[in-house]
């Protein structure tokens, strides 16, 4: 760890900087909640002390420490890596007293527990003053030309104690640059093969997103892509080399999966990312989070899961290896996600609203209607896990500003405004932070006639989209604008648990938004009954499209609407705050009993589709080969796999069959996958959304 400019900064000042999150990400949370109760016990005392280094002896181990931090740390016990006794001595040096170089030192008081960072730490300030040339020297030349083919535009950063954490959500990694440590001593659970290339390229993109781009080496920069309308040998040999893995990965069992697989899936990530095939690297990463949880064994992972991802990458795969022209362009994927800040964009807030990953990421999506493109634009403020312990649903709402400017999302949906150099990737992505400022615009009334053409009125062409979005070489989207011509009250199905509300187009045609009713969505289903009681106008709908296996659903997340004085209002679902209800008892009586006898009338809205019951046994037996690893068929599989092909035949699914008959012929990881991507897609086409002319029961 660098020296400070003062020269009675003692060397270990600096840890300091090294908060507790920082020191879990090197270590683990269990490891550093031991080593904490070593420093209060008491167990951790100097046994030499210098001016340029220090032996702690921690729980009965001799600990060697310099101003490198605990990364170069030395502990003569027998485990491996960052162990207890290192972290406890960084947690006792981090809380000293600042002193004279080769002063006593002494243990640390209890008000001193809470400094967590050196006086006057700036990392991002160290980042953007760094010298490329020595920072590439540093880094290598394999770590240099690794980050030059797979850089990315995207990070989301925030300073956090001594520390600048930057997240790269393309390839699914966090990094944190710690003050005084320099490049050396950034810290991340990036693979130790990756490592180096990844910080190199979190600093990239953050100096990027700050007007000081790095000019990558001639050497470094990667081959360009021959043609984009076929594929060359070395990306053939690429493709070659993931199927290998997917079958690898099949075979042994995603229920026995190990860390070691983690980190491969990073490397493809990254490796296809300099191919030109950013599709299959997105795939890639999502594959990469998914059995990072199976690895922990986390509660939020399915083997399921997994098993569908990687049926999604062989068939991309087995179709980019035959594709050429359009198509083959359309499979790449869009080669490049850099950001156009050439135009400012006018906006008109959509409404925001809060997720929550089963990975543990979570976050709040604010949507505009941008009114050039005609298109629904979003920007995301985000955390990848639950380390942040200040993010939180209301500070993301209220507290944590947007663009310079702006304030937080609360007040950016009020009124519509301009972005001067937005951050806008190819997308649809708003970038946040930046160089992006945001000017006021004049709000907009009830009459305005721009009103009548932002978002679809028609229904059918809704249904075009979305079908137009399944299958390999779509362009996915999961937010619409809709812009109805009349509504229904919303109406709670207790069997399905779920409130469903019904939007009319301007052709008449009917179609069912709904919201789960559970605990995550309670705001959001209570708002909307009440601003259904209160008759609020309704002037467009911001839906969010949750593709399943099974079913493409239509949640409502906000709504434009307009108070008494015609001013036209957002009211974002996940956080308004509408007056309750005061229905009588006897209403809602009567409203339960016509709600039974309507579900009597109607088969139930969430009954399982035709080929939902036809694929149920066949997933079941895929999914079940994928998580053992076992590729030979069981009696009992083989005859449910027979039943299901004699159904599939029944009605004219040649191609499920033909894939059927595969697998039973010559049960392996191949046919496995061919037969588990056909599943996805007959349920994504038979899962979406249906518009009826007359209103549903």
């Amino acid at each position: 760890m660098a020296r400070g400019s003062d020269e009675l900064m003692a060397w270990y000042d600096g840890y300091r900087a090294y908060d507790d999150d920082t020191l879990a990400t090197l270590a683990n949370p269990g490891l550093l909640r031991r080593a904490a109760k070593d420093v209060e016990a008491g167990k951790i005392a100097w046994a030499e002390q210098g001016t340029e280094a220090g032996v702690v002896t921690a729980d009965g181990q001799r600990v060697q420490l310099d101003a490198r931090g605990p990364q170069q740390a030395r502990c003569d016990c027998p485990a491996p890596g960052i162990c207890k006794h290192i972290l406890g001595a960084a947690l006792w040096l981090r809380a000293m007293e600042p002193a004279a170089p080769g002063s006593a030192g002494g243990a640390p008081s209890d008000e001193q527990q809470d400094r967590q960072a050196p006086p006057g730490a700036d990392p991002l300030a160290e980042i953007l003053a760094l010298d490329a040339a020595a920072l590439f020297k540093a880094a290598g030349v394999a770590a240099v030309r690794r980050a030059a083919a797979a850089a990315s535009s995207v990070v989301e950063w925030r300073v956090q104690g001594g520390a600048l954490v930057m997240d790269l959500p393309e390839l699914g990694a966090s990094c944190r640059w710690v003050a005084g440590a320099g490049y050396a001593g950034m810290v991340s659970e990036v693979p130790a093969a990756e490592r180096k290339a990844v910080h190199l390229i979190a600093i990239a993109a953050l100096r990027s997103a700050h007007g000081q781009p790095f000019a990558w080496p001639e050497s470094a920069r990667p081959a360009p892509v021959e043609d984009t309308v076929r594929l060359g040998e070395r990306e053939r040999a690429f493709l070659l080399q993931v199927e290998s893995m997917l079958e690898e990965l099949l075979t042994g069992g995603l229920s026995h999966v190990s860390e070691l697989t983690s980190a491969r899936l990073l490397a493809l990530n990254m490796s296809a990312r300099g191919e030109g095939l950013p599709r299959l690297a997105a795939l890639l990463r999502n594959l990469g989070g998914t059995v990072d949880l199976l690895v922990r064994r986390d509660h939020r992972a399915e083997e399921r899961d997994a098993f569908a991802l990687m049926a999604r990458i062989h068939a991309l795969c087995a179709a980019l290896a035959r594709a050429e022209g359009e198509l083959a362009v359309a499979l790449r994927g869009r080669l490049k996600r850099d950001f156009d800040e050439s135009a400012a964009l006018d906006l008109l807030p959509l409404g925001a609203h809060w997720w929550q990953t089963r990975g543990g990421a979570r976050g709040l999506t604010v949507a505009f209607w941008d009114l050039a493109g005609a298109r629904v634009l979003q920007a995301s403020l985000a955390r990848p896990d639950g380390s942040d312990t200040a993010f939180t649903r209301s500070s993301a709402w209220s507290a944590n500003a947007l663009w310079s400017g702006a304030g937080a999302a609360q007040s950016v949906c009020e009124a519509a405004l301009r972005l001067e150099h937005p951050r806008l990737a190819e997308d649809g992505r708003l970038a946040l932070g930046g160089a992006t400022r945001v000017q006021p615009l004049p709000a907009w009334t009830a009459d305005d006639p721009r009103l009548k053409s932002i978002g679809c009125g028609n229904w059918s062409e809704l249904g075009v989209r979305l079908r137009a979005a399944t299958g390999l070489s779509a362009e996915p989207f999961d937010a619409v604008l809709l812009r109805p011509s009349d509504t229904r009250p919303p109406v709670l199905d207790e069997a399905q648990q779920r409130l469903d509300w019904l939007v009319q187009d301007d052709a008449g045609r009917w179609l069912r938004l709904g919201i789960a009713v559970g605990p995550e969505h309670r705001q959001r289903v209570d708002n909307l009954d009440r601003l259904a009681a209160r008759r609020a106008p309704v002037h467009a709908v911001l839906v969010r499209i949750e593709r399943s296996a099974a079913s493409t659903e239509l949640m409502p997340l906000a709504v434009l609407s307009s108070n008494a004085k015609k001013a036209l209002q957002t009211v974002s679902l996940d956080f308004a705050d509408e007056a309750a209800r005061t229905t009588s008892l006897a209403n809602r009586i009567l409203r339960m009993l016509e709600a039974r006898q309507q579900q009597r009338q109607a088969a139930p809205v969430g009954a399982p589709t035709l080929a939902a019951r036809l694929l149920a046994p066949v997933t079941e037996v895929a999914e079940t080969q994928a998580a053992t690893g076992r590729m030979a068929l069981t009696a009992a599989q083989r005859q449910r796999l027979h039943d299901a092909l004699d159904r599939a035949d029944s009605v004219g699914l040649e191609v499920l069959s033909s894939a059927l008959r595969a697998h039973l012929a010559a049960p392996a990881a191949v046919p496995l996958l061919k037969l588990g991507f056909l599943c996805q897609l007959l349920g994504e086409l038979d899962g979406l959304p249906e518009q009826r002319k007359t209103q549903p029961a």
